[in-house]
């Protein structure tokens, strides 16, 4: 089973098509899948949108936070979810809700698990990704932090420490993901900590990146990153992980 979790956060006006890309995609592959959104507080009409999808044959679930808290408490709660439930040869991938990723290329993310690797990162620093429409500020930070990352926590075979858009093989993440204190980031901080804190768990795991194209022209709406504190954050999260933080 391939479970797809995604945070969404007033993602009304993005959530349909995503969905329905996925349903058709993966039917037409054959190949069983399962959709988990966790809607963070939106006050859209997200949970409207998702419930009148539900009623179309989805193989999909809702979990409502009743406050938005933060894509790091939204994985939390995903991965949770789905770490209990799940067969220990199934995979999760996880996607943003916003349309900005695509079905296509997370069935790349999936060959590459089925490959033997553990961990796969749809990156935007592999030879041939593309990105469309994000702003040049946005790629430039993107860019320089994951130089830092790669700095100060190199991990063999990865570039790209911020992009959400993965794949996890659940027998090898499931005892460490399900440790307490494994998801303490609450805001985009927390993609970089997942894999960092893999990396520095006591199981070796093997990571590998494919290439992709970022559709971020085809998001609806504006942008839920607040750039000055996800900046602090990140740098916070170097500096906790680098010099005041040993994870086991």
């Amino acid at each position: 089973m391939i479970y797809f979790l995604l945070p969404a956060f007033n993602e009304a006006k993005n959530l349909k098509k995503i969905l329905n890309r996925i349903s058709n995609f993966y039917k037409k592959k054959k190949l069983p899948f399962y959709i988990l959104v966790i809607n963070d507080g939106s006050f859209d009409k997200t949970n409207e949108t998702i419930e009148h999808i539900k009623k179309k044959n989805f193989k999909l679930t809702l979990i409502n936070h009743k406050n938005n808290i933060g894509l790091g408490a939204a994985l939390k709660t995903g991965f949770r979810h789905i770490l209990k439930r799940a067969k220990s040869d199934d995979i999760i991938v996880t996607m943003d809700a916003d349309n900005s990723h695509t079905p296509e290329n997370s069935y790349h993310l999936i060959k590459k698990i089925n490959e033997g690797y553990d961990v796969v990162i749809a990156s935007r620093y592999k030879k041939y990704s593309k990105t469309y429409g994000l702003s040049f500020l946005r790629k430039i930070l993107s860019f320089i932090s994951c130089i830092i990352f790669k700095f100060l926590f190199p991990i063999k075979n990865v570039k790209d420490y911020t992009c959400g858009f993965r794949a996890f093989k659940i027998n090898k993440v499931k005892n460490t993901m399900l440790k307490k204190n494994f998801f303490s980031e609450k805001g985009f901080s927390v993609t970089a900590d997942i894999i960092i804190k893999l990396k520095l768990s006591q199981v070796k795991f093997s990571f590998a990146e494919i290439p992709f194209t970022l559709r971020y022209d085809l998001k609806k709406g504006v942008s839920k990153m607040k750039i000055i504190k996800t900046i602090i954050q990140t740098l916070k999260l170097m500096i906790s992980r680098k010099f005041l933080f040993n994870y086991s």
